[in-house]
């Protein structure tokens, strides 16, 4: 499973310097919505991208795999950016790796039980979601008051 998510991971950050110009860039047209950052007190976004695994030729199976790659990236980046700002928060601290892990226990349920407000796919299957974390008092939990 590790290797499968590792392998994910790296096809996301290959295609996310390469997918530019690919037709994902997300907002729908006419609609405008927040795609990356705090939404309110209580909500986090972000966006994400992820490729279909190779060797696939089935539409369906390759807009699935491109979706989970782009969920496990989402997943991913919000817990580094909560991880960062709770300990930018965090003062007089001794030992910055152990303090990341305690972080990435106490949110990494919520993290994963997020949800996808958001997803589209270009001509290659390739997928974009805008991934959303929600939790009363979420925002001041991730800063810890350092605001």
């Amino acid at each position: 499973m590790k290797k499968f998510v590792m392998l994910a991971l790296l096809a996301v950050v290959a295609i996310s310097f390469t997918a530019c110009g690919g037709g994902l860039g997300g907002q729908i047209k006419g609609e405008k919505f927040v795609t990356e950052g705090w939404v309110d007190d209580n909500t986090f976004r972000t966006t994400a991208t992820g490729v279909p695994k190779k060797g696939l030729t089935n539409k369906t199976q390759r807009r699935l795999t491109a979706r989970e790659a782009a969920l496990l990236y989402a997943q991913k980046t919000v817990l580094e950016k909560f991880k960062g700002a709770r300990i930018e928060g965090a003062s007089g601290m001794a030992d910055g790796a152990s303090t990341g892990i305690a972080i990435a226990k106490e949110f990494g349920g919520l993290v994963r039980g997020g949800s996808v407000t958001k997803e589209t796919y270009n001509d290659g299957d390739e997928c974009e979601v805008v991934y959303e974390v929600a939790a009363p008092g979420l925002k001041k939990k991730v800063i810890g008051g350092a605001e």
